[in-house]
Parts: C-alpha cells; structure tokens; sequence
C-alpha cells in the first residue's frame, strides 16, 4: 500500500506558530529595554532617601558603600541603556536575552546588597524595616525592571536572598519570621510575573494579528486595484482590436453593397470580397485568442502530463508554417514529459511569433539534452533571425496587447496575445520561458522540459489532415439535391448558413429549436444535420443529435457551438460525428456536405 504523503497545512501552521512566537518574544524584549528615565530618576531619589535613613540610623560608611552601587548600577541603565541588534534573528534574539537579563540581574543585585550592608545586628526595628522596604522594592521591580520572565525572576530573587539569607542568620525572630515570608513573597512574585508576561505576549499577539490582517487588507486592496486596473487596461485594448475589423467590415459590406448596385466589374468586386476575407479572418483569430486567454485563466482544461516526443511535433509545427522557413534540428530520442495540448500550443505560438518578425531568412526549433540534478532534461528553443527585442522591452513582449516594431497595429501581424497566452501556459506547465535577443540581431525564446521517464508510452496525436485535402474537397461538386437540416436559433446566423446551402444547391430545412425540428422534419429524407449545441428548450444540440443517429444511423451529423471544448471532440469523435467552432469556415462545412454524400452513395 502506497503511504498518503503528509498534508502540508501541519508544518505551515507550525511554522507560522513559530514566527509569530519570535515576533512576540522581539517585542517583549524591545519593550523591557526601553528607557524609563522619569521612573529611574524617582527610584534613585527614593534609594537616596533610604540611605540617608540609614546612614543616620546604623553606618554612614556602609549607607555610602551601598548607595555607590545603586548609582553605579543607574549610570549603567539610565546612560548606557542595551542595544538591540536590528533586524532579530533567532541567534541575535538570544544573545540580547541574555545580555538583558545579566544587565537586570546586576542592577537588582546591588539593590538587594542592602540587605547585607545596611543589616543591623543589634537593632530588630531597624531589621523590620529593612526587610518591609526592600520586599516593597520587589513590588516595584516586578512590574518596572523588566517584562522578559526569565530576567523579572531572577531580579526579584536576587533582590530578596540576601535580607532572607541575613535575616535568617543573623536576624531576631521578628526577622526570621519577616524572611520566611519573603520566601514566600519570592515565590508569589515569580507567579505573578509569569501570569502577567503570558498577558502582556497574548495582547502583543494580538496587537500583531491585528496589524498583520490590516496589512493584508491592505496588500489585498491594492492587488485588487492593479487586478482591476489590468482588467480595464486588456478590454480596453481588446475594444480597440474587436472593433477595428468590425468597423472594416461594415465599410467593406457597405462598398460591395454599392457596387452591386452600380454594376461594379469583377475585379472590383472580388477586391472587396476578399478585403471581407481578411478582416473576418483577423477578427476571428483575436476572438479565438480572447476565449483561449479565458480557457486558461479559468482553468477548465486540466492538464495530463505524458510523455510527449518533440521531434514529430516540432516536425508538425514546421509543416504547418509552410514555406520551408522553419527548420527542425532535434534528436529522435527527445522523450519529455509534459501535457501535449499545452505544450503544443506554447510552441505554436512561439513559432507563429518568430515568423510573423522575421520578414527574412529562417526559424529554428532546435531541441538539446541537459542534466537537471540526478536526471536529465531537454531545453527546446526557438531562434529566428528577425528585428529583435530591446533590452528594455524583453519583459514587455510578455503583456497582453504588446508588440514590438507594430506601433500601428497592423492586424496583419497579429494582436499581440501570443505571447501572452505564452505566458500563461508556460505558468500552468511549470516552466520557465527565458528570451536572449537584440535589435537587428533576432531573438531566442527557450525552455526546459523535464525528461519522460523510463518506459513511458509516448502520447499519440491524430494524424493531421494534409494541407491539400481541403483544396481537393473545395474541388469535389456537391450533387444538387441534398437534404440538410439546420437547427439554429440565431436568426442571422440560420440566415447565412441558408444562403450559402442554397448557393451551394443544398436543401436547408431550417429550425429554431431540438422539438421544433424533432416535430416538423422529415428524417428520413434528411443527408446531413447540423446542429447548434445552445438550443432554446429543454433539447440541447447534443441530445438533438442524439435522437437523430437513434432514428437514422447513417446521417452525417455536426456540432456547432463558439466553445467546443476537448470533452465536446472526444465525444464527437467516439459518435462519428463532426465538431465545427463558430464561426465555421466554408470548407469545414463543405467537407460535412461531401461526407454526407459519400453515405448517400
């Protein structure tokens, strides 16, 4: 049986047990060496008032000797008070205690000395009183020398042993009886001092609570505010970029509108098609951004960690580039271990980066081993040779709407997202995206991935359709004559999908709801379906789907939704059907139609 590892939350706790202790103990330190000059001054008044007393009554010589220890011991604490070091660490903290509490334990010594030097053998009045002055020293010095334990006990020891000690010894029975109860006073002293520290940490502790949670009040109020200021700042940005192509849109429809109308030639009209083309395709690809950027801080695809090989998929990724320029250069036995889909899309857009800024000459994925501690590693880059990056802008390039060398913002050249959604994977994968680059000199983008380990099964990817099969379904006529049902309830969207059947000529049946088309259609008449996944009612797209292969297993069916997400293509994959996201390009629609034909026979 495999041990449960221990839950992390115990040493945490102990460890934040044992900070706040040291804060508290630092506190109560600074507390008991800070200077007390009006008290000192009134104790040694009284201190010469007993002397005096004394000096009268019994011996000047003696009176003189013990009031020259008081000051000696006042000199010491009013004008050389202790240092303390600052920060505290565990062992600096210890050394002040124990300077402090030899420091205490010196000035209540010399206090207590009276108890030797102004004893009065001969006298039993003067015996008494001695004894009831020094035990109301002991009063004052537990609550004024010191709020450290250890030091306040060993100060109000020190102060009464010795008239206990003489009393005991030499006294008369009045003092023998006064010094037994100084015993006893010591005793209820140290538990009175105790109790009182274990107060006076409690309130510290809690004073230190309190300031702690203002702190992180604090702390969390204004990451709040950068967060909110961050928020404003990326729709602020997306506004701008979802609007441009939007805008071009409608002044592109607006032109072929006219030209329509005026009988523009050819040319001219196909000019304005494609200027359409071309800015559905860039607001397509920064909403595909925008709902990745989201996919990922939402967290909704968990990662799987297996053992990916980089040589087939960085040789995948130069394919799809096209034209040769990205070139490959990686070991066959490269092995890492990592969550395939996000590992491919970092790459992705770390090649789609070095391309687009990189007008001339090549891309490079080159992959090479590396040892991380006892195992071993591979660290993947991506070198191109285009303009470059500025020192100062390394970090930039990482932001959301950031690019470098496009102040225009040309949405030819992108959106600057891609490396933001960089950023964001290479944080959920636990790795770390360095950049090396220079002005004119082109720019290297590089990690390490952890190596799979020994007998892993190398995650499998689908075989990628080639770039020539939609060309050849593009030139594949579809018959006249089929029969599609279209379930959608945007009327716009139903709309165009009708229009372009009906270009095709396809037969659309057009419904705005599961039951609807479920009540009204004539099934087994119908060569294809195509279905929304967000239906109104209590049918989704999936359900719909459903009850049609139940009813006619040989009809080729889609799913159509903005967000289809991996769980929606597992099962689309394992049903047979197809997974189509919005918005769905001409050829992945034709290529349904043409399946749909291919059953028809």
């Amino acid at each position: 049986m495999t041990p449960t590892p221990a839950s992390p939350t115990a040493p945490a706790a102990a460890s934040d047990s044992r900070d706040d202790r040291f804060a508290i103990q630092c506190e109560v330190l600074r507390l008991s060496v800070r200077p007390i000059g009006p008290v000192l001054l009134v104790q040694y008044l009284l201190n010469c008032g007993v002397a005096a007393l004394f000096a009268w009554q019994y011996s000047l010589t003696r009176a003189l000797v013990w009031i020259a220890l008081v000051t000696g011991v006042t000199v010491m604490r009013g004008f050389f008070p202790q240092r303390l070091p600052e920060p505290f660490t565990s062992g600096t903290l210890r050394t002040a205690q124990r300077t402090h509490t030899l420091r205490t334990a010196i000035w209540e010594l010399a206090h207590g000395l009276a108890g030797v030097l102004l004893f009065n053998p001969a006298s039993a009045d003067l015996q008494l009183l001695l004894g009831l002055i020094l035990m109301g020293m002991t009063l004052s010095s537990a609550f004024s020398v010191s709020f450290y334990t250890p030091a306040t006990q060993l100060a109000i020891t020190l102060l009464l042993a010795p008239i206990i000690v003489t009393g005991l010894w030499m006294g008369a029975p009045v003092m023998m009886a006064v010094a037994v109860i100084g015993i006893g006073l010591i005793a209820m002293m140290w538990k009175l001092v105790a109790e009182r520290s274990r107060q006076l940490e409690e309130n510290i502790g809690l004073r230190l609570n309190e300031r702690t949670l203002r702190e992180q009040a604090l702390a969390g109020l204004r990451a709040s505010e950068h967060a909110q200021a961050e928020r404003l700042r990326f729709f602020s940005a997306a506004n701008h970029d979802l609007r441009q192509p939007v805008m071009a849109i409608g002044l592109q429809a607006e032109v072929l509108r006219q030209q329509l109308n005026n009988g523009a030639d050819m040319e001219a009209v196909q000019h304005t098609v494609g200027s359409l083309a071309r800015a559905q395709q860039a607001l397509e690809g920064l909403t595909n951004q925008l709902l990745e950027i989201g996919r990922i801080e939402a967290a909704v695809d968990p990662l799987r960690p297996a053992a990916v090989a980089l040589a087939p998929l960085l040789q995948e990724l130069a394919r799809q580039a096209g034209d040769g320029r990205v070139l490959v250069r990686c070991p066959r036995d490269a092995i890492a271990w990592s969550d395939t889909v996000s590992l491919r899309r970092v790459l992705a857009n770390l090649v789609d980066n070095a391309v687009k800024f990189t007008p001339r000459g090549r891309v490079l994925l080159a992959v090479r081993a590396r040892r991380r501690g006892a195992g071993r590693a591979w660290r993947v880059e991506v070198r191109d040779s285009g303009i470059g990056i500025a020192a100062d802008a390394q970090q930039r390039v990482f932001n959301d709407f950031e690019q470098i060398g496009n102040v225009e913002r040309n949405l030819q050249r992108g959106h600057g997202l891609g490396l933001a959604i960089v950023r964001r994977l290479a944080a959920q994968l636990g790795i770390a995206v360095s950049l090396r680059s220079a002005p004119g000199r082109g720019s290297v983008f590089s990690f390490e991935l952890p190596a799979a380990p020994e007998g892993a099964v190398v995650a499998t990817r689908p075989a990628a359709v080639a770039q020539n099969d939609g060309d050849e379904a593009a030139r594949t006529p579809l018959r006249p004559g089929l029969a599609v049902l279209v379930v959608e309830d945007n009327t716009v969207v139903a709309d165009s999908l009708s229009a372009l059947l009906l270009q095709w000529e396809v037969e659309p049946r057009v419904y705005a709801s599961a039951a609807e088309a479920l009540a009204l259609a004539d099934l087994r008449a119908l060569d294809a379906a195509l279905c929304d996944i967000r239906l109104p009612g209590a049918l989704d797209g999936i359900a719909l789907a459903e009850k049609l292969q139940r009813q006619k297993p040989s009809l080729a069916i889609a799913l159509i939704s903005a967000d289809i997400n991996e769980a929606t293509q597992r099962l689309a994959a394992e049903r047979g059907w197809h997974a189509l996201r919005k918005p769905v390009q001409p050829d992945e629609l034709r290529g349904v139609l043409l399946k749909a034909q291919q059953l028809r026979g």
